[in-house]
């Protein structure tokens, strides 16, 4: 299949597809007898295999290691340990989108208001505490 095939049966676009193929997560294709690149089942396992790191936050060097560690080139025990720091990572995440939540319902006024009564504004401004 060409690119735009495996783009539509991945949901990936096709720039983010040859963005992958240059930072080495994806091989490079092969070559049909027209030059043109062909990709076959093996490249829609891979690149949903990769779509589904990137949703979960991995990194694209994470993804390397873990792309080898599916290829059985190293101990799985290192797979987990790249979960429960990207585990952690995501915990952390979750902190902080609370603490901005937090802020964000304490400055937001429902009623109708007058600029000198706008929270919002004073807490964007950063007049009031974060």
């Amino acid at each position: 299949m060409k690119v735009n095939e495996l783009s539509l049966r991945t949901g990936v676009n096709l720039e983010t597809i040859r963005y992958y193929e240059k930072q080495g997560i994806l091989p490079e294709p092969k070559r049909a007898a027209n030059g043109y690149r062909y990709y076959d089942e093996d490249s829609i396992a891979l690149l949903n295999f990769i779509k589904k790191c990137r949703t979960l936050g991995f990194s694209l060097e994470d993804i390397r290691g873990l792309n080898r560690l599916k290829l059985g080139l190293a101990d799985h025990y290192q797979a987990d340990q790249m979960v429960l720091k990207q585990l952690a990572q995501v915990e952390e995440k979750i902190i902080q989108l609370l603490e901005i939540k937090t802020f964000l319902q304490s400055i937001a006024i429902k009623e109708a208001h007058s600029e000198a009564e706008c929270k919002a504004m004073a807490g964007l401004e950063g007049k009031l505490d974060f």
